[in-house]
Parts: C-alpha cells; structure tokens; sequence
C-alpha cells in the first residue's frame, strides 16, 4: 500500500499547476519592441534580461522604464539571445508549455512576445483580475482610483511583506516579484480556480464608472437610475468603446 501511495503522491505532485509571473519592457507603446524580459516561477526560477532594438526608444518609454539606448549598446538582439544552451525564443516556447503564465494587463504583454512569434496559450491577467474582483464599496458600484500594479501594491498592503531586494516600481525583474505577491493575495483571499482566472482573464474588462462624456465620474449604475436614455445612445453610438458597450449592457440587464 506505501507504494500504491507514493506513485499517488508523484502522479498528484505532477498534476500541480505551475505559474510563472513576468514583465516585458518595450521601445514604446506602439512599436512594443521588447528590449527586458524578465520572470519568476514557483519553483523560484528567476530570469532578467535586456535586449539591443532594432528601431529608437520612445523618450516617454524611458520616463516609465528608465532604460536608455547606452545601457543595452552591447546588449543581443533578442533574435541572438541564448539561454541554458538554447536560443531563447526556443527556450521560452519550451516553458509556455510546462507553465501558466501570469501578468499584469497581460495583453501588451502577450502582444510584445507574439510579435517575437512566442505564443502563450494559458495566461492569467491580474489587472482584470483586480477589476472584477476589487471595487471601492460593498455594492461593487464604483472602481478603485486605479488597478495599476504599483497602486495595487500599496492599496493591499503588499509593500509591507516584499522582497525589499527587488522593490524598484516599473522595472521588470522587480515588477513580477510584486506581480506574484498580488496573485497570491488573490489566491489566498478570494475563491478562485484557476481556471476561472483564466476565464476572466479572457472576458471583456469589468468597467463600473464612466470616464467620459457629461455624466464622467458616475457609476453606470447611478447613471441608469438618473439618465437610462444615456447609457442607451452610448450603446447605440460608442461602436469604438466595446469594452464600456458591454458592461453597460451587463448592468442594465442584471
């Protein structure tokens, strides 16, 4: 029976979802030419590492990520980066299969590695996450002031237990060790499998306030009781905003 057992431990053990948290740095917003990659695993694998551009990074890129064109002259393109004896395009590819990816506002993310033909098929997305799980009052009517990463980290308290070793905000090997600390919170605090993670995670953005027109500010909610005509003609109209589209559709039909 011990040995019965222990073949049932392995075969389980085996079964364990595994989640690797990681970042990308980019040119810019638009060309999203990756020039950091960085990741944790579980397994407390941890990877950095910068890229030579073929194309300019943006001056407000460098705002964000203070990464400037000095620093990455003698750096590999990422098409002739290696890693553990492999190219590391085929490296990575290697670990889409083997992990569940996580990121914060995952699609750039996703976005950045496709364009290096590096296709993640699980992907978990902590900013939508956090957008249909955490809003500003009990009647889940209105959004927190921001569900960017470094708000989150101060608004959850997560600052008060990190890795201080990696603490910088909007560099990527320091971003992921925030990143995972806010996937565990979730985990530990709200019912979630995973695979509802990554359903949600596909799902349009949870949107509670309206950030533009004459009733900016409100809830979609207090929008409905005061002006249902509105959230009508935006439906009607706002053909570019599919995300608001739907939630509003979401609101007045529950």
């Amino acid at each position: 029976m011990k040995d019965i057992d222990q073949i049932k431990l392995g075969f389980e053990e085996n079964k364990k979802e595994k989640f690797l948290y990681f970042d990308t740095e980019t040119t810019d917003l638009f060309e999203k030419e990756i020039i950091q990659l960085a990741f944790l695993t579980d397994d407390e694998e941890e990877f950095n590492m910068y890229f030579k551009p073929k194309g300019e990074i943006s001056f407000a890129a460098m705002a964000v990520h203070n990464i400037t064109p000095e620093m990455l002259e003698d750096k590999p393109t990422f098409e002739q980066a290696e890693h553990k004896g492999k190219k590391l395009k085929d490296y990575l590819t290697d670990l889409t299969k083997e992990y569940i990816w996580v990121a914060h506002n995952a699609q750039f993310d996703r976005e950045v590695l496709e364009a290096v033909d590096i296709k993640i098929p699980q992907l978990i997305c902590t900013f939508k996450i956090a957008r249909d799980l955490l809003s500003i009052d009990q009647k889940d009517e209105h959004d927190l002031q921001s569900y960017s990463l470094q708000f989150l980290r101060y608004y959850l308290g997560l600052y008060k237990n990190e890795n201080t070793q990696n603490n910088r905000a909007h560099d990527a090997l320091s971003d992921v060790y925030f990143l995972r600390d806010l996937f565990k919170y979730f985990q530990k605090n709200f019912e979630l499998t995973t695979e509802k993670m990554i359903n949600i995670s596909k799902a349009p953005l949870i949107i509670r306030n309206l950030h533009h027109g004459k009733h900016a500010g409100k809830s979609i909610r207090e929008i409905q009781a005061e002006d249902p005509n509105y959230l009508q003609w935006i439906i009607d109209t706002w053909d570019d905003k599919p995300d608001i589209v739907w939630n509003i559709k979401r609101i007045i039909e529950n």
